[in-house]
Parts: structure tokens; C-alpha cells; sequence
């Protein structure tokens, strides 16, 4: 039984055909893993080499993917690389670092030495998997693969990607700041409120504590207006004409303040946005990583 194969390498591919035409699949029992023959594995009709020309080389990424109605119960792997790192799942997590085994004898004159690799995967439902061979050759030449599958007890509904939404994620980063900058205005609104009215009842000198309204009673200004509430309560002692004086010098004053409230508010809101964007940067460059 053969199962679509996906399979793409990092590096560039210089001699061989199509990599995902060259990885069979085999019908494996989940209860035994049975190593196939060498001679079922090698075939020079399904020799890739792939090649880097970077100093030193980047780790050369093999990608196989099958569809979810199959899981990947084991891989057998036959290539130059010495050592192999397996990935499994969409988000790539780390498995397991195996070494391969020579299948030649030490010899200085023999460049290239091929290393067999059986990996068992033993985890339920994995469709996908990466593997990092490393070296540092800038050649590396996979003499062949078999893919082992079996039926995948999950189905469908657990092997399926769920990407993130990056358009979800930044409605979300908004709307927090929206959220946290509306809260601010709302308080700035409620203190300018309370203060108007208290200026409202320092202008009105007839206007005695017996008048306060029931609301009004028990609540308790803020800190920074517990100056200017002293200067009011003073202020019905005094003249007319002392009064419009201090009122316009203490107008000026809280307009003084205000503009100095609302330049703090807006420093902190530019940091804030500020930090919700690095931090939409950092998730879209982990996502564009891992993808």
C-alpha cells in the first residue's frame, strides 16, 4: 500500500529526482518494528545529493509529511551524514539525536561514508516530522528512505495544523491597548468630574455641607487636590475681589497640571504601544521560524 509522500530538503538538490518520489512507504505493525534489508533501502535509483556552499554549513533540514490518515510509526534513513536530530509534529518539537551507524570500514581514501538510521517514533498520531543531519561536508548524499506508516487511531481531527492567526493576534494586542488606553481617559474624565465639582462648591459660598448631595458624602478627593481643596475652603473667608485673583492663579495652576497629566498619559501610551508592537515582531518572527 503506497501513502503520498511530502518531503523537501534546505539545501539544494544537485543530482537525483524528485525527493518525494524517491521515499517509499511501508505498512508497519505498531506492536513490532521490523528493520528492512539494506538492499530494500539503497538503490542507486533513489540516490539524492544535495549540496551548501556556505562556510561552515547550516545543519541540511529534511522534511516528510503524510497525510492524517496515516502516522509515522518509524523511518529508515540511509545517508553521509554522521549525526541526525528528529523533529516531530507541525511545531517541530525536539525528539531525539541519534548517531548513525557506518556501514564501511574506516578508510582515509573513502570521502563520503554512508550511516544507517532506524528511528522508531514512539508517539501517537505524528504525521510530520524534520530531520537536521549534521555534518560539516558540504555534500550529503541520501542513498535512501523508507517511511514506515500505520493507521493513525486519532483520525483527522487531531492531526490537522492549527496555525495561529497573526490577524487574530494583532486584533487581540489591539484591542488590550485600546482597552487599557479607554480605562485611562475614563479615570482622567472621573477626576476632572469631581473636580469640577469641588471648584463648583468653593465659587458657591452660600452653599454649606448640609447641601452636598448624599452621593458626594464619604467620598474622598485625590491625593494631589488635597492642596487645592484647602485653598478653596479658605477662600469664602475672604474678600470678592481676593477671590477672582485666587481663582484665576489656581485656574492657571490646574491648567498647568492637566497639560502636564496629558503628556505623561500620552509618554506612557507611546511605551505601551511601543512594547505591543516588539512583542507582535517577536511572535510573527517565532511563527515565521518555525514555519
Amino acid at each position: 500500500m503506497s501513502v503520498p509522500v511530502t518531503a523537501r530538503c534546505s539545501w539544494t538538490q544537485s543530482a537525483g529526482n524528485e525527493l518525494s518520489q524517491l521515499v517509499p512507504t511501508l505498512l508497519s505493525d505498531d506492536d513490532v518494528f521490523v528493520k528492512p534489508d539494506l538492499d530494500d533501502v539503497v538503490n542507486e535509483n533513489l540516490a539524492v545529493l544535495f549540496s551548501n556552499n556556505d562556510v561552515p554549513p547550516p545543519p541540511c533540514e529534511l522534511h516528510f509529511e503524510i497525510v492524517p490518515r496515516f502516522k509515522i510509526a518509524a523511518l529508515t534513513l540511509v545517508c553521509s551524514a554522521p549525526k541526525v536530530e528528529l523533529f516531530l509534529g507541525p511545531l517541530q518539537e525536539y525528539y531525539e539525536t541519534i548517531y548513525g551507524i557506518c556501514l564501511e570500514e574506516d578508510d582515509d581514501e573513502v570521502p563520503i561514508r554512508p550511516y544507517r538510521y532506524d528511528m522508531e517514533i514512539d508517539r501517537s498520531g505524528i504525521a510530520v516530522i524534520n530531520l537536521k543531519l549534521l555534518t560539516s561536508a558540504n555534500e550529503i548524499c541520501v542513498y535512501g528512505a523508507i517511511l514506515h506508516v500505520a493507521p493513525n487511531p486519532n483520525g483527522i481531527t487531531t492531526q490537522l495544523q492549527r496555525p495561529v492567526d497573526l490577524q487574530k493576534v494583532q486584533e487581540l494586542l489591539q484591542k488590550d491597548g485600546t482597552g487599557d488606553r479607554k480605562s485611562k481617559a475614563e479615570e482622567r474624565g472621573e477626576k476632572l468630574q469631581q473636580f469640577m465639582s469641588l471648584m463648583k462648591g468653593c465659587t458657591t459660598p452660600a452653599e454649606t455641607p448640609s447641601t452636598v448631595k448624599a452621593e458626594d458624602v464619604g467620598e474622598k478627593p485625590p491625593p494631589e487636590l488635597m492642596s487645592l481643596i484647602k485653598g478653596c475652603t479658605t477662600h469664602g473667608e475672604t474678600p470678592p475681589q481676593s477671590v477672582a485673583s485666587d481663582l484665576s492663579s489656581l485656574q492657571s495652576h490646574i491648567d498647568k497640571k492637566f497639560e502636564q497629566l496629558e503628556q505623561l498619559v500620552t509618554k506612557r501610551l507611546e511605551a505601551f504601544e511601543v512594547q505591543q508592537t516588539d512583542k507582535l515582531n517577536q511572535i510573527i518572527e517565532l511563527l515565521q521560524s518555525r514555519n
